[in-house]
């Protein structure tokens, strides 16, 4: 380890050292990939289609179709899918003229407004496209020959997604099918079987990436700024408004956290959006209390009394100052959240309260539940919310040690 490194850097090479460590950042970020181009690994959709009338990229401007993708963060994950080899190449070129959190703001701006500007819906959709499995190849790449009306004229070539099946597409005559069968309509393989509806196992295993992260991050996201503001605030300014968010906090900690998460859920409905939400809000308390013991250690030293003597305001003192000295248990902290949330999202749907619209590992997991002579439906999902979660604890452990200053 450098001597003449600073803290951060050491700690960064205490955390890289482990190989554990390193096998797990490696999977989550191709779990990462895995979600972010889910679309270009299972479709129906050709990526390039050549006819007569010349050459077209159907699965391109179905990336921002509403009817293809009506939840916001399926448009998320499309829009990144194009953004991120650019985004990549910018972050490198500006590597020595912007620090890392300039970088960071910059490129979460940048997806931000295209974010912002992909929920308008500006692209049609194109009923030719939709009926392009009708008329599925054997092979992701071949040339064939439609038929007469399918999208306008006689096709020549046309390239497919590895995967030739939408998660959210029922085929006839395919409910649970063992893996490896061939699906009637298209000629092609489930490989991973199908589910008591008749949809790709395999594809809605891709796309579930998309739904674990989101709940993950959003839940955890919307946990910790809830925790920041009420640990800060009690931390820092103390006497009667300490004792009055500790007293709500000790509230929220009397409550067994799933408890509350499965009565509201069974209440409000089992839509995606709800549960991220109410784990969220319910799954605050542990971060407050720990960010108010960090305000406390950090409120009584010196360059805090020397700021308040020089008369920075109070916000400045607690964003600019305290806030940054306290991200380190913060991020650890985030990385077992991610984990609880997807595993609570999980558990909510083997229960049967999960949002049956979306292509989610919990409700693969339910439907194994009701079929229990299908094992395929248990172990694919259970394996998959396995390996996320493993990652994740591995990453926060790493965390924990290398940020630890008695480690050596």
């Amino acid at each position: 380890m450098r001597e003449s490194a600073s803290p951060g850097q050491q700690a960064f090479e205490r955390f890289w050292r482990r190989a554990a460590v390193r096998g797990a950042v490696i999977v989550l970020a191709a779990l990462l990939l895995v979600g972010i181009y889910a679309p270009f690994l299972a479709n129906e959709i050709a990526f390039l289609w050549v006819d007569r009338q010349g050459a077209h990229w159907p699965l391109f401007a179905d990336l921002f179709n509403r009817t293809s993708y009506p939840r916001p963060h399926d448009l998320l994950f499309n829009l990144l899918s194009l953004l991120v080899p650019p985004l990549a190449l910018v972050w490198w070129l500006l590597r020595r003229r912007l620090g890392i959190g300039r970088r960071l703001a910059l490129c979460l701006g940048v997806v931000l407004i295209a974010w912002l500007l992909a929920m308008v819906p500006l692209i049609p959709t194109k009923s030719g496209w939709s009926a392009v499995w009708a008329h599925r190849p054997l092979s992701p790449f071949t040339s064939i020959e439609a038929h007469a009306g399918t999208a306008g004229s006689d096709v020549i070539t046309a390239i497919f997604a590895p995967i030739p099946h939408r998660c959210d597409a029922t085929y006839p005559g395919a409910s649970l099918l063992p893996p490896g069968s061939i699906n009637k309509a298209t000629g092609t393989h489930f490989w991973l079987g199908t589910d008591d509806i008749g949809r790709d196992v395999l594809a809605s295993l891709l796309f579930g990436v998309r739904i674990s992260l989101s709940i993950g991050f959003v839940a955890t996201g919307l946990s910790l700024l809830i925790g920041i503001a009420v640990g800060g605030a009690s931390g820092y300014f103390g006497g009667w408004i300490d004792v009055l968010l500790q007293r709500l906090v000790e509230v929220m900690m009397c409550f067994p956290t799933f408890i509350i998460i499965l009565s509201v859920v069974a209440m409000i409905g089992p839509d995606i959006f709800v549960i991220m939400l109410v784990i969220g809000l319910t799954s605050w308390a542990g971060t407050a209390r720990l960010v108010r013991g960090e305000f406390l250690h950090q409120g009584v030293c010196d360059y805090v009394a020397a700021a308040e003597a020089i008369g920075v305001a109070r916000w400045r003192i607690i964003v600019r100052h305290i806030l940054p000295n306290t991200m380190a248990p913060i991020i650890i902290t985030a990385t077992f959240g991610i984990a609880g949330a997807v595993l609570s999202e999980s558990g909510l749907s083997f229960l049967g309260l999960g949002d049956p619209t979306t292509a989610s590992w919990g409700v693969l997991l339910e439907q194994g539940r009701e079929n229990i002579r299908y094992p395929w439906l248990i172990y694919a999902p259970g394996i998959a919310i396995f390996v996320l979660v493993t990652c994740l604890n591995l990453i926060g452990n790493g965390l924990r040690d290398a940020f630890d200053p008695k480690s050596t």
